[in-house]
């Protein structure tokens, strides 16, 4: 039973760099169209609990990239914490995130800084998908926001990615939120059953309590998860997220309140009954857009009887809160190809199997299991630094 797929993998040898690398402005004047997207401060549908109104989220607007293929988002800041950008091309485009400019004009993310280094901060750099989301900022030693209009530029891309591709209508959603506790936080999770799935009691009590297991990993890094139950007619046979499959992802984010994180309990994925499960994006997006879901498949993490024992919900828990650990924003902290890691300074920098495996092993986000006849290696640990990247998704409360 390994978990090497289970998350949204993309070796940096497999991106080409942008044949604009050396000409691409980000610190010159400001590209905006005439219809510059402000955060709007309207409080996110989250049912019945206060602490929602701590995210609040834009009206969505259509804006168009126009000649350059780039267009510029601004997003009023007033005490918040973190923000997001949410964007949506018109179903061809690859969109990306190419920089941030704080209030007093100095560029504090760059998309060229992280595009083909080795450490990885965000997915939203890369022009893969239909939309992206971006949150800022990630890591604790990133820029606390400041008070002050925040400018995050948008390009899109044809289907290669790397050729820009102007003249493109983008829906842009902005969130910010204003929940100032680093310590404590608590993400809101839509668990989506497929087609018929719910009626399954013993696969209902198997994921009962794996979110159980789930909640009491999270909670030892100060996280803690409201969990809502949604049925559904999507088909159990879940694909996995790509440029092509949007539309279940839409569809999926209508099951989902603003603010939700969306997972999606299926019994296959992309027709594997191996594949545990895959994230959306890292980060997600907590408003509509096509990369707004989860998809596990349960079979997988029942293992090969198909009938969950007490070590498979365990795994199937921490398949839960690897998961949504990507979407909040988590990387493994080394790929399989042991030359890629995350971006933080208390995940070791290992270069080969047997390394990885004794510094990493039990790490939540590491990116499969260690398994023998006895069963696989429990993956619990988060550190300061993951913990910090969690507190402030911008979903969280």
């Amino acid at each position: 039973m390994a978990l090497g797929a289970c998350g949204p993998v993309m070796a940096i040898d497999d991106v080409a760099p942008r044949p604009d690398a050396a000409t691409t402005p980000v610190d010159d004047a400001a590209i905006v169209d005439s219809g510059v997207a402000v955060d709007s401060g309207v409080a996110v549908d989250a049912g019945a609990d206060a602490s929602a109104s701590a995210i609040n989220a834009s009206a969505t607007t259509r804006r168009n990239t126009g000649a350059s293929g780039e267009l510029d988002v601004v997003i009023r800041v007033q005490n918040h914490r973190s923000l997001m950008v949410v964007a949506n091309s018109d179903g061809a485009a690859r969109v990306s995130v190419l920089s941030v400019v704080d209030p007093s004009g100095a560029t504090v993310f760059r998309w060229q800084d992280w595009y083909n280094a080795p450490r990885r901060t965000t997915k939203a750099i890369f022009a893969e998908r239909t939309g992206t989301s971006f949150n800022w900022p990630i890591r604790a030693e990133d820029p606390a926001l400041r008070d002050g209009e925040y400018t995050v530029r948008i390009g899109t891309y044809r289907v290669d990615g790397v050729t820009s591709r102007p003249n493109v209508d983008v829906d842009i959603t902005t969130i910010t939120n204003g929940d100032r506790d680093l310590e404590r936080g608590r993400v809101k999770v839509a668990l989506i059953w497929a087609n018929g799935l719910s009626a399954n009691g013993a696969l209902v009590a198997a994921t009962e309590r794996a979110v159980a297991h789930w909640r009491t990993v999270w909670n030892g890094a100060g996280m803690d998860l409201d969990v809502r139950y949604v049925t559904s007619t999507i088909n159990p046979a879940l694909p996995y997220p790509s440029a092509t499959t949007g539309d279940l992802f839409l569809q999926a984010s209508s099951l989902a309140m603003d603010g939700e994180v969306p997972v999606l309990i299926g019994e296959t994925v992309n027709n594997d009954a191996t594949q545990y499960g895959v994230a959306g994006h890292i980060p997600g997006p907590i408003v509509r857009s096509p990369l707004r879901a989860i998809v596990v498949g349960w079979l997988a993490n029942a293992g090969s009887d198909g009938v969950f024992s007490d070590n498979d919900v365990r795994l199937y828990g921490e398949v839960f809160a690897h998961e949504v650990g990507h979407y909040v924003g988590l990387f493994h902290p080394v790929e399989r190809t042991y030359d890629a890691w995350d971006a933080l300074g208390d995940t070791p920098e290992c270069r080969n199997e047997m390394g990885c495996e004794t510094m990493l092993g039990t790490n939540l986000m590491f990116p499969y299991s260690i398994c023998d006849t006895n069963g696989c290696l429990s993956t619990t640990v988060l550190t300061a630094q993951q913990r910090a990247v969690m507190q402030r998704y911008t979903g969280t409360l």
